[in-house]
């Protein structure tokens, strides 16, 4: 979830809305949410990923992992190890969400035979080289949020509803606040901006729509850091839904395993 930063400020001048009336938008927004979630709601999921990482001089990266969930938002375990280059073979991030509380994560290093959490203050760090950060690899619930319906505003060419979202738990995000674009025909989120100190930070936008057992999946995300001026793109392929694990798969013993 980079950065030549070009900031287009727009001044609306408007009377207050009744607080009745932000109410009812902040209960219209969760709702809308809610039915994103409710679209997207499986008992696991894995596909393999090809990333690809550019940076502000255009020089490229490329590494491929693979992607394991278990659980639903706010309640799932979620494991990633890479596959390439040669030199991250093996590295993992094993993620266990909670609700209510902050996820715990585990990044494994097989050069070095050791796995080490990671700490609070890490997780507005980059996860290994890539635009996204340790708390962008977390899966939140929906009702960690408070939500507010800013209105409809088409986004690539589709309406949508333009959502905001502030993390209940401030002192366990590097996000001041997020704007969600939740396209109005599949319900899906399609694109995020995210803000830190009241500026624009990070973006970050799915495409390439198919439906994978019924369920509409993106197989394309890019996030770009605006302040870096570096993007990384993600392509998913070999999506399955609704997989059984074996008992230890989301365990610190089967983090350190090597693919």
């Amino acid at each position: 979830m980079n950065r030549t930063l070009a900031i287009l400020l727009v001044t609306f001048i408007a009377a207050p809305a009744p607080a009745g009336n932000a109410g009812m938008q902040s209960k219209r927004a969760l709702d809308i949410m809610r039915e994103v979630d409710n679209k997207l709601l499986t008992d696991s999921q894995s596909y393999d990923g090809a990333i690809e990482v550019i940076d502000a001089k255009g020089k490229r990266v490329s590494k491929s992992w693979q992607f394991w969930r278990e659980g639903n938002r706010g309640n799932s375990k979620i494991l990633v190890r890479f596959l390439t280059p040669a030199e991250v073979r093996g590295v993992g991030l094993l993620t266990l969400n909670h609700p209510n509380r902050p996820a715990e994560q585990w990044l494994y290093t097989p050069a070095i035979q050791r796995d080490r959490r990671i700490a609070p203050q890490e997780k507005s760090q980059r996860f290994m080289g890539t635009d996204f950060t340790h708390e962008d690899m977390e899966e939140r619930s929906i009702d960690d949020y408070e939500y507010d319906l800013i209105g409809e505003e088409s986004f690539d060419g589709r309406p949508a509803y333009k959502i905001k979202a502030v993390y209940k738990d401030r002192g366990n995000t590097q996000y001041s606040y997020l704007y969600l674009w939740v396209r109005q025909d599949i319900p899906a989120t399609t694109y995020i901006e995210f803000y830190a100190g009241g500026a624009l930070c990070k973006t970050l936008r799915w495409d390439d729509w198919r439906q994978v057992q019924g369920i509409w999946t993106p197989l394309f995300a890019e996030m770009k850091d605006l302040a870096r001026n570096s993007t990384t793109t993600l392509r998913s392929a070999n999506v399955r839904y609704n997989i059984r694990f074996e008992a230890d798969w989301f365990t610190l013993r089967n983090l350190r395993r090597r693919p």
